[in-house]
């Protein structure tokens, strides 16, 4: 769910898009009619009925153009619609990825929208750890999804079953689903594709494979009795290359409309976790992850959970910058039709990581590299190392710096070098701003990445922005 690799971590947060409209402001002149008579040029052309028609509309069009403008505050009309954010990707009939664009008109801004969950394995202590706090929580959620079960190899095993991680503690995990079962709530489990690169791909083009693999979907769905199902497959964008993504989005698209008629029977519901799409004009021609058709599956399942974060994982950076969101909401509206953007479901991270900087002297190997944080351990670490954390308004996050003293720590072996790190994470400033772009970009709701990794102030923030009246502007 997280660590995936971003599309292109260099693409400018604020790029300049190309000119959406395209003009001819070239006039065309009627046709001078030959009348034989002794009228002069202009006269004899004023004569003609169709001309003094095409003079008159004329001149009605540039009375109207000026009072428009006026109103507009006497700006170019095509200035103005170049610098409006809210102008749609594609709006035009171009070819994009293969296909032609369709105009569609911008998103309206949300109500109240709801609030979905993923809950991984390792959280499931703390959660239990308080139950009226979990319980409190669930009353509030829409979707919860389980985190720790995968696809089956249906290539190399047609009866193999849905795995269960391993290291999801049994007790634990029927524990939190009861739970959920208490709550208002309704359970929607993950399923990934820890697959090697092109396992699944080969499955989905495979009419037998992906018939038995739905089988197994359907096998699962009974035994754990759940409310719908969660298809989480990574691998088609950050392990499979690109050349067979053509290929694999029809197979895509075929996969969820069977897999959605056998759940739809069941009265259980189908949805996605996918990274984002693109507006090309602001990415310097990129589309971002188009193998997930975004604007046909949204048409076929029920939620369309938008994984935007993981923005930096190699090298030190913002998680989401909020610029960068922007662009996602904007590019995946701009491919989905209205009639089911309230099925698009913007993915918010609660987490960060701590990167190494710089080094001074010699780490072992086993040296500490990059690690994870979370709005709940945060304050520990600051508290442990000292220093102070400094909020970044533009990309809605917090930055923290400090030196690390690896090896001596036990009064025994020496320090072997002296690491200065930096952390970048989302706290609750930063899940509210995330938050309200969803709505700002009409989003049906938001999901926390992840459930666990939050304190009572981003839970709050969570909850709060989700539900309070959207702020004018």
């Amino acid at each position: 769910m997280s660590d995936e690799q971003p599309p292109d971590a260099e693409v400018a947060d604020d790029p300049v898009p190309d000119d959406p409209l395209a003009h001819d402001d070239t006039a065309t002149s009627a046709e001078d009619p030959s009348s034989g008579n002794n009228l002069t040029p202009i006269a004899r052309w004023w004569a003609t009925p169709l001309n003094r028609v095409l003079a008159i509309t004329a001149a009605v069009l540039v009375v109207v153009a000026a009072l428009v403008g006026a109103l507009r505050g006497g700006t170019d009309p095509v200035a103005d619609d170049v610098a409006d954010d809210q102008t749609p990707a594609g709006s035009e009939s171009d070819a994009i990825g293969g296909t032609t664009a369709v105009t569609l008109p911008p998103p309206e801004p949300s109500g109240p929208i709801p609030v979905d969950i993923w809950t991984p394995y390792w959280t499931l202590a703390d959660h239990l750890g308080d139950p009226t706090r979990l319980a409190t929580q669930l009353s509030s959620v829409r979707e919860a999804s389980p985190f720790w079960f995968a696809a089956p190899n249906t290539a190399s095993d047609p009866t193999a079953d849905v795995v269960v991680d391993r290291y999801a503690d049994p007790s634990r995990a029927a524990k939190f689903i009861a739970a959920i079962d208490e709550s208002t709530a309704v359970v929607v489990p993950s399923i990934l594709d820890l697959l090697p690169a092109g396992t699944m791909a080969n499955i989905l083009a495979d009419d037998d494979l992906r018939a038995a693999h739905i089988d197994a979907i359907i096998r699962f769905a009974d035994a754990y009795d759940v409310d719908g199902i969660d298809i989480d497959y990574e691998q088609f964008a950050f392990a499979d290359d690109r050349s067979t993504w053509p290929t694999t989005a029809e197979n895509w698209v075929m996969f969820l409309t069977e897999l959605d008629a056998v759940l739809a029977a069941d009265n259980r519901t189908l949805s996605v976790s996918i990274p984002a799409v693109y507006d090309p004009a602001t990415t310097g021609g990129d589309r971002g992850y188009w193998v997930y058709e975004h604007g046909t599956i949204a048409g076929i399942v029920d939620n369309v959970r938008i994984m935007a974060y993981d923005y930096s994982t190699s090298a030190p950076g913002p998680i989401a910058p909020l610029d960068w969101v922007r662009t996602a909401a904007a590019g995946v509206m701009s491919e989905v039709p209205p009639a089911y953007r309230d099925r698009i479901v913007l993915g918010i991270p609660a987490y960060g990581y701590n990167w190494v900087v710089s080094t001074a002297g010699t780490c072992a190997d086993d040296a500490p590299a990059r690690t994870s944080v979370n709005a709940a351990t945060i304050d520990d670490l600051i508290e442990r190392r000292g220093g102070v954390a400094a909020y970044d308004p533009l990309s809605a996050e917090w930055v923290y710096e400090y030196t690390l003293a690896v090896g001596g720590d036990d009064g025994v072996d020496a320090v072997s070098c002296l690491q200065t790190r930096r952390v970048h994470w989302v706290d609750a400033e930063g899940v509210a701003a995330r938050v309200n772009v969803a709505r700002e970009f009409g989003f049906g709701g938001v999901a926390l990445w992840a459930h666990g990794y939050d304190d009572d102030e981003v839970w709050s923030a969570l909850i709060d922005t989700a539900s309070a009246p959207l702020a004018p502007g």
